[in-house]
């Protein structure tokens, strides 16, 4: 049974429209709800990650009302699911690069900084709207999905950088690089500079900076008390999925 058929059923007697709608296959609802995040974007810029935007951007798609339930945590979904597909057109755009030979002639660390700042741009959209984002990720329930996709992301750079860096390495880089991205965003918040071009500066800075190729187990620690153990965790996981 889909989600909207479930949201229907204890919230009201759908219409004839709503039922061929709450009728969809798992696959479809994914369908939905990548249609809808699409038609929900435009309206995050002056209604932020809110239910009000999710039903302006069904009204868009003349859905039923009910449709925002395709993100059934409100606000966190609808932030999970534009995470998911930041994360998609990063691999897409990475992918890209390799197989054409963009990142051929580059050391790990300059691919890094690269692909660090081509995962950041797809942010930068929603720069403004992007603290209300972080404090619903910040929320102690959505903690795991947050660090989720953090793991995700600088996997997936370290990934395309073509990192093999063995034992204790393979987590300091990645957690050190956690760090920095995340202090980025923040930072690019509130950045006033035209197309952000300090908080590139900025990126540039940390990643210069910091010794986070050759960081200490002790520097990891300070480094990446923002989330401890669980990031950690969540990238160990990631080594028996990738490696």
């Amino acid at each position: 049974m889909s989600v909207l058929r479930v949201l229907s059923s204890r919230l009201f007697c759908p219409t004839l429209a709503t039922k061929r709608l709450l009728s969809t296959s798992t696959s479809e609802g994914k369908d939905v709800q990548n249609t809808l995040l699409k038609a929900t974007l435009p309206h995050v810029k002056e209604h932020g990650w809110s239910l009000q935007s999710m039903q302006l951007g069904a009204a868009s798609l003349n859905y039923p009302s009910v449709a925002h339930g395709v993100f059934p945590k409100g606000g966190a979904s609808l932030v999970d699911a534009f995470l998911k597909e930041c994360r998609q057109q990063f691999i897409v755009s990475a992918e890209e690069r390799k197989n054409t030979g963009q990142l051929e002639g580059y050391t790990v660390n300059e691919k890094v900084k690269m692909l660090t700042m081509m995962r950041l741009a797809l942010l930068k959209p929603y720069a403004q709207q992007w603290p209300e984002a972080l404090s619903i990720m910040a929320l102690p329930s959505n903690v795991g999905m947050s660090l989720g996709h953090l793991a995700e992301l600088v996997d997936d750079i370290y990934f395309y950088a073509g990192d093999k860096s063995p034992d204790m390495g393979w987590y300091t880089k990645r957690a050190s690089l956690a760090a920095i991205y995340s202090a980025t965003e923040l930072f690019m918040t509130q950045d006033m500079t035209p197309n952000h071009a300090e908080t590139f500066r900025f990126l540039n800075r940390r990643l210069d900076d910091v010794a986070w190729v050759d960081a200490s187990t002790r520097q990891l620690g300070a480094m990446v008390a923002f989330s401890g153990k669980s990031l950690l965790s969540l990238l160990a996981m990631r080594t028996s999925q990738r490696h």
